[in-house]
């Protein structure tokens, strides 16, 4: 039987906590060019998960618009990248651990590479991955499945799973036909709970007695 010997994972919310910064620079430019508009903390996380576009084209369709939107938007990220953006406990240790033992470890996330590569930097996570998918890589983002079978493409491998925050990841695993796994600290998690995951992990820690798990009812 094929072992479980591929782990791919979002980074916003799953590998790195920048929840607050998203929320405050979503909250800024909506400030700035819908000043009138009254977006609450509620409806400004409402947005977090899809790419920058898609979020700002449910508030207009101006393309011109949307495109200074996201300039705006990036600028206050970028500025205050450092500041306020941590990694979540026990990340280093586990992917350390996975890497140590052969594992194909790979990011998807709907950022732009451009945009993900320095946290994953300055992080140290970079060095532990195999392949990194970002938006500008695929023609179709999560929940649709080809960012996953793109970041597939780059290992021999046997099963895999998708560990995300979001709904849309859980959703790209299952449109893949592969395992997924929820993270208890989302921002979202009751829309995350209602994708049904295959499994759930409160501590990064635990992904490692799970994949074990999985590997010994494969023998």
């Amino acid at each position: 039987m094929s072992k479980l010997d591929t782990l791919l994972f979002d980074l916003d919310g799953t590998l790195i906590d920048s929840n607050s910064l998203i929320i405050e620079s979503f909250r800024h430019t909506l400030h700035k060019f819908y000043p009138d508009i009254n977006y609450s903390e509620e409806m400004i996380i409402e947005m977090i998960g899809p790419p920058l576009f898609e979020t700002f084209q449910a508030v207009t369709k101006d393309r011109d618009i949307i495109n200074k939107m996201i300039s705006t938007y990036r600028k206050i990220y970028t500025e205050q990248e450092f500041l306020h953006v941590t990694i979540y406990p026990h990340v280093i240790e586990t992917l350390k651990e996975f890497k140590e033992r052969g594992f194909n470890l790979g990011v998807v996330t709907t950022k732009f590479r451009e945009s993900a590569l320095p946290s994953l930097e300055y992080f140290g996570i970079s060095k532990y991955l195999d392949v990194l998918i970002g938006l500008d890589d695929v023609a179709n983002h999560k929940p649709h499945p080809e960012p996953i079978y793109k970041a597939l493409a780059n290992f021999e491998h046997g099963l895999a799973m998708m560990v995300g925050d979001n709904s849309p990841d859980i959703l790209a695993g299952k449109n893949a036909k592969i395992l997924t796994c929820g993270v208890g600290w989302s921002i979202k998690k009751a829309e995350l709970e209602a994708t049904n995951p295959d499994y759930w992990i409160d501590d990064f820690r635990e992904l490692i007695n799970i994949v074990d798990t999985i590997n010994e009812e494969e023998e």
